[in-house]
This record gives C-alpha cells, sequence and structure tokens, in this order.
C-alpha cells in the first residue's frame, strides 16, 4: 500500500507539474502575451480608417478617434513590454514594432496639423510612410506572435514528456499493487491518457493552424478547465484573426472588397481558367462628374452617392460576381465564366440602374451616371495589361460622352460601344 501511495502521490504532483501547470501557464500567457499582440495589431489596422477619411473627407471629426487609437496604442505597448520583461528577444520585436509605430504617429501628427490642399488633398509622401510605417509595426508584432506560439508548442512537448514519466509510475503502482487495484488503475489511466492525449492533440494541431479544433475533456476536473480555456483562446484567436483579414480587404466606406481584395481575386481568376478553360471577363467603372458632385453638393453627398452607388451594383450583379472598389470613385467587377456579349448586358444593367435612381440627401436630389469600360481576362495576360485594356475602353466611353459602355479586345482598341 505505501509504494502504492507514494507512487500515486508523486504521479499526482507530476501530472500536475509536467502537465496541467504548463497548460495553466500557456493559458496565462495567451491572456496576457497572445491576446495583447492581437489586440494591437487590430488597433494598428484601425488607426489608417480616421487618417484616411480625414484626408479624403476633410472632416476634423476624425481627429479625437485617431487620437483615442493612439492612447490605447501606446498603453498597449507599455503593458506588453512589461510582460515581456523575461524574454529579452521578444521584447527587442516589439521595442521595434513601437518604433516603427512611433514613426507612423509623427508623420499622422504631421498629416492631421497640415492645411489640405485646395483639392482636398495633402502631402501623399506623408500619408504613405505612415501606411509604410503601420504595416512595419504589425508585421513585426505578427513575427512576435509566431514565436510565442512556438514556445507554447514546445511547452506541449515537454508536458507529454512529463505525461509520458506519469504513465511509467502509474504502471509501476500497479504492478506493485497486484491485482486489487491493477483495475481501478487501468481505468484511470486510460481517462487520464485520454483527456490527456486531446489536450496535447489539441494544442499541436491549434500550433500547426487549426482554428477549427475544440477540445473535448470531463475529466479530471483540473484538465477540463485546462481544456475549456484552451478552447476559448482559440475562439478569441481565430476571431482576431478574422477581423484583420476582414478589414485588410473591404473599403470601409461602401463595405465593398476593395484594391488589395481585388489584387489577390485576379491571379485566382486566372488559375481557375486555366485549370477548366473557362472565359472571364472585366468592367472598369467611373462615376460620371464626381468631382462636380462634391462642388456642389459637398463631399458629404459624394460620399452618399458612393455608397449608393455600390449598393445599386451589388444588387445588379450576379452572386457569382465579384465587386470592388478601387479607390476613389473608381469600381471594379471580375465576370467569372462570362465572354464579351453577356458582360456587355451586365455592364448595361448597371449602367441603366444607376442612371435611373434619383438619390436622396438632406432634401436634394442628385442624379448620377456612371462609364464602363469592358475587357477580356485572358490567362496570359498579366494583370497589368488587362487592366489597361479596360481602362483604355472606360477613357474612350468617357471621351464618347459617357453615361455608356465601351468594349475594347485584348490589343486595347475599341471594338463597339454599347447603349447610351
Amino acid at each position: 500500500m505505501t509504494p502504492l501511495i507514494v507512487s500515486g502521490v508523486g504521479g499526482y504532483f507530476l501530472l500536475q507539474r509536467g502537465v496541467i501547470m504548463p497548460f495553466d501557464d500557456v493559458a496565462d500567457r495567451q491572456r496576457h502575451q497572445i491576446a495583447p499582440v492581437q489586440q494591437l495589431r487590430f488597433l494598428l489596422w484601425e488607426t489608417l480608417k480616421p487618417i484616411d477619411e480625414y484626408i479624403e473627407e476633410n472632416d476634423p471629426s476624425h481627429i479625437p478617434a485617431y487620437r483615442d487609437l493612439r492612447e490605447r496604442i501606446e498603453s498597449g505597448f507599455a503593458s506588453l513590454l512589461e510582460v515581456l520583461g523575461d524574454k529579452p528577444a521578444l521584447q527587442a520585436l516589439v521595442k521595434r514594432a513601437r518604433a516603427d509605430w512611433s514613426e507612423a504617429d509623427v508623420h499622422a501628427t504631421d498629416l492631421l496639423a497640415a492645411d489640405l490642399n485646395a483639392d482636398g488633398t495633402t502631402n501623399p509622401r506623408a500619408l504613405q510612410l505612415f501606411h509604410a510605417h503601420v504595416l512595419a509595426a504589425n508585421d513585426k508584432l505578427a513575427g512576435a506572435y509566431r514565436e510565442l506560439v512556438t514556445v507554447i508548442e514546445r511547452d506541449h512537448d515537454i508536458a507529454l514528456k512529463s505525461y509520458e514519466k506519469s504513465l511509467w509510475i502509474a504502471a509501476i503502482a500497479g504492478v506493485i499493487s497486484l491485482i486489487m487495484l491493477i483495475g481501478g488503475l487501468v481505468i484511470i489511466g486510460r481517462i487520464l491518457k485520454a483527456s490527456v492525449d486531446r489536450l496535447v492533440d489539441g494544442a499541436v494541431r491549434f500550433a500547426e493552424g487549426d482554428r477549427l479544433h475544440r477540445i473535448k475533456v470531463h475529466v479530471p476536473p483540473e484538465l477540463r478547465r485546462v481544456a475549456d480555456e484552451f478552447n476559448h483562446m482559440i475562439e478569441r484567436i481565430h476571431e482576431s484573426e478574422a477581423v484583420l483579414s476582414e478589414m485588410a480587404h473591404r473599403d470601409s466606406l461602401t463595405g465593398l472588397l476593395n484594391r488589395r481584395a481585388f489584387d489577390d481575386a485576379f491571379p485566382e481568376l486566372q488559375a481557375r481558367m486555366l485549370r477548366h478553360g473557362e472565359v472571364a471577363s472585366l468592367l472598369a467603372i467611373d462615376i460620371d462628374k464626381f468631382k462636380e458632385t462634391n462642388d456642389e453638393h459637398s463631399h458629404a453627398a459624394g460620399d452618399e452617392v458612393l455608397r449608393t452607388v455600390a449598393e445599386l451594383m451589388a444588387q445588379h450583379v450576379r452572386t457569382s460576381d465579384s465587386l470592388f472598389r478601387l479607390g476613389g470613385e473608381e469600381f471594379a467587377v471580375l465576370l467569372s465564366q462570362t465572354g464579351l456579349e453577356e458582360a456587355h448586358e451586365v455592364a448595361e444593367r448597371l449602367r441603366e440602374a444607376i442612371a435611373a435612381t434619383a438619390i436622396q440627401y438632406e432634401g436634394a436630389e442628385i442624379r448620377t451616371t456612371i462609364s464602363i469600360g469592358i475587357a477580356e481576362v485572358l490567362a496570359r495576360f498579366p494583370q497589368e495589361v488587362t487592366m489597361s485594356t479596360a481602362d483604355n475602353a472606360l477613357y474612350l466611353a468617357k471621351t464618347q460622352g459617357r453615361n455608356r459602355v465601351v468594349i475594347s479586345d485584348e490589343r486595347g482598341s475599341s471594338a463597339r460601344p454599347g447603349s447610351t
């Protein structure tokens, strides 16, 4: 009995210190290290919105939003550096990220303090540098995140070795205790093995990038608590990554996919064309006389025009089509499995819908039109060539009177205009 008690107590402490405590430590680091890193990355992405909208709208109301984000980011960096005090390499990486953020903040402060030009713009170089430094800081924080996850995976291996030692102690205790207790030990061993295996397997799958897996452990209660905390950690990280990815590919004003999403979608479309022999078309769209709308009704009215045009186009394209706002009043539509004739029908449907809609803004009725250039997407031509071809057709539509559709062939020459 004494060897059983000694081995049982020793095995428990080995399990407690070698398996349960390391998983508790992982959960604690997630709350105080990994989650703050993800939160900082989210806040850094958020700073782009008030600066971009301030430049675009010349609206000082965006300045307090940026200043609030700046305070939260500074506080987040300070807290993160404090908890990483025992990890000098990671601390140094976070310090470099903070240095990039400081540079970005300098450029943002300059942009907010500078007088906008007559056309509503400011120093494009300062805005470019602000974006570049925010992206650099985010990349360094992503590197810190990966290193933290690597450390967690290493600790999983240590916990697994401790678990194997606890199994050896349990086996020895079972032999010494003979038949009287062997049945109970086998049952307990199987329960513990199944629970710890689920924890270890779940941790490994998480480290490999599986964010959908969830760990199910019922006994012992300590491991169930660790499993619950680990599942919560995975959910929070998955949600943070999904938000970051969505923000990076959506236009904040219209909610449409942005230029970055377009640059990702175009080669994917060409790859499908090569695999399946499909045809595809590109619509290059521009709102006619948009600057005059801004000058006559205000930039806020122009924003309402952009939102309404985006909503109308989203209603009149097919679910298989992809609609993007490339910037300013420029839009694009990628039409998969669509030749030029069918693309022309889609373009006319969009043009007619916009022309027939009266946009209401603060008691005023605003009417606008769009011009559209169509180009065939060919797998052998790079994105720039296809975009240039569509832009040439759009230019012809503008010069021929606007509110019309023009189709271009792969060489960029006008094939024929659509209806006006």
